[in-house]
Order: structure tokens, then sequence, then C-alpha cells
């Protein structure tokens, strides 16, 4: 009996070491599962987030695609197949230039934004208009916080001189050329800056003061960054770049009498411009902010 007992006992405790060891066993199998699987979580997981990765810029690669190519092919519809439709240095002809400004005003002449200049002049007589206003009745450049009534004046600036006919056309015309606006600011750009080396301009622009007075409205008064605030980014997003730039060539010429330091705006432009989706030129626009960068020690 006692014999059995033992026995019985010794089974027992067997039984009991067998099942602890395989409960130790089946632990260290699941914690081991657990942790391979986790693993092959994190590296799938990091495969799924490349191939995301590298699907997204491959849309984004088709979208730009398509947009440049639609943005050509606008461009081709007004300025012709084999326009060279930038004019980002010196090195385009006065007669191309000419004739790309040419090209574009005999454009918005048809277009129904120009109806009520249709039978006045046309695009010709609304740029002489708007340059008219613009060179007698400039923004104010300091004092505005000094009262209500300035600053009020100053934020309706436009508003009050060019009259609702003509700023209605300007707003339907960036609204409608939106998806082409790049390039028309680059050419009237270049084309209003050509100097010397096109004297008979077909359009009169401002003078360089004039410029100077605009482009310090809108990047270093509150009344001119509110207005481009209200714009769409683009627009927003270009203005400011041609302001850093002409506030440069006024530094060039002697002629910011505001004192306007241009560092800061460099800066924020090349940090907009690098931000802003949809700019055909921005390696143009960063390749010249970085030269200004430079030129102004903001490197040092």
């Amino acid at each position: 009996m006692n014999r059995a007992i033992k026995i019985l006992v010794i089974v027992l405790i067997v039984c009991m070491v067998v099942f602890m060891g395989f409960t130790q066993i089946r632990k260290w199998h699941r914690d081991t599962l657990g942790q391979a699987i986790t693993n092959e979580k994190a590296v799938c997981d990091k495969e799924i987030q490349a191939l995301q990765a590298e699907l997204t810029a491959i849309q984004n690669e088709l979208v730009q695609l398509k947009d440049t190519e639609e943005y050509e092919h606008r461009l081709s519809e007004i300025f012709g197949e084999k326009s060279d439709y930038l004019a980002f240095g010196d090195e385009i002809s006065c007669n191309d230039l000419s004739l790309q400004v040419r090209t574009f005003l005999n454009y918005m002449d048809r277009q129904d934004y120009m109806a009520s200049y249709k039978q006045r002049g046309g695009s010709q007589r609304l740029i002489r208009d708007v340059t008219r206003v613009l060179e007698t009745s400039p923004p104010m450049l300091s004092g505005e916080l000094e009262d209500l009534v300035r600053l009020i004046q100053n934020v309706t600036h436009f508003y009050r001189f060019f009259g609702k006919e003509r700023l209605n056309i300007l707003k339907n015309l960036l609204k409608t050329e939106i998806d082409i606006i790049e390039t028309v600011m680059a050419i009237f750009y270049g084309y209003m800056n050509s100097g010397n080396r096109c004297p008979d301009k077909i359009i009169q622009f401002p003078t360089e003061d004039t410029r100077y007075r605009y482009a310090a409205y809108f990047i270093n008064t509150l009344a001119g960054r509110s207005y481009l605030l209200r714009r769409d980014s683009k627009i927003r997003v270009l203005v400011s770049y041609y302001a850093v730039l002409t506030i440069d060539r006024a530094n060039d010429a002697m002629l910011n009498f505001q004192g306007t330091d241009i560092r800061p705006f460099i800066d924020y432009s090349f940090y907009e411009i690098a931000n802003q989706k949809g700019l055909i030129y921005r390696g143009q626009y960063l390749e010249k902010l970085a030269k200004l960068r430079k030129k102004y020690a903001l490197d040092s």
C-alpha cells in the first residue's frame, strides 16, 4: 500500500514537473512568436510607409506633369508653340519680349472682362490709366498707424483711387488667368525692366520710384500686407517675390529713400515660395533669392 502511494506521489510530481515545463516552454514560444510577429509587423509597416511615400511621390509627379502639360498647352494657345515664354534674364531679345507683351495684350482685348474698355483703347488704355493712378496717388509708406483714419485710407488705397470698374477688370483678369499668371508676370516684369535694351516700349510703365513705393507698400506696411492676404496664395507669393526684386533694384539705384530693409523679406519670400504648391518656375525663384541672400550676407 505504501509502495503504491509512493508511486502515485512520484507520478504526480513528474506530471507537475512536466506540466510546469510545458507551461514555461509554451510561454517562451508564445513570447518568442509574439516578438517575431511584432518585428515582422514593424518591418512590414516600414516597407508599407516607404511604398506609400513612393506612391505619393509618383502621384505628385503625375499631377505636376499633367499641370505642366496643361500650363504649356494654355501658353501655346496664347503665345504660340515656339514662343520663349519666360523672360528671366537679359538673354531674350527685345523683339521677342515685345512680341510676347503685344500678344498677351491682344489676347486680353478678346476677353469678356475687358468688355467695358474694348471701345476705349482696350488693354493699352487700361494700363495707361492704371499707371497714371499709381504715379499720381502713391500709398503711405509710414505713419499709417498714427490714427485709424490714416490706416483705413491706406487699407482702401486701391479702392479709393482705381475705381470700381478698373478694380473689377483687374480682379477678373487675375482670377481668369491665374493658371498662367506666373509667365505673364515674368514677361511684363522683364519688359518693364528691360531699360535701354528695349527703349521703345509699346506701353507705359510706372517709374522706378513709383515701383519702389508700391513694392515697399506691399511687403512693409500693414495695409499692403493685409491686401495681399486677401488675394489668392499664388498671387500673394508672386507679388511679394517681385516686390523683393524691385526693392533690390531700388537699392542699386539709390532709390530706397524709405530705408526698407530687404533682408527679412528675402528670407520670408524664400520660405513662401519653397512651400507654395503649383509654381512652375519655383527653381528659378529660389535660385534668384539665394543669390540675394549672399548679396545681403544673410548666410553669414
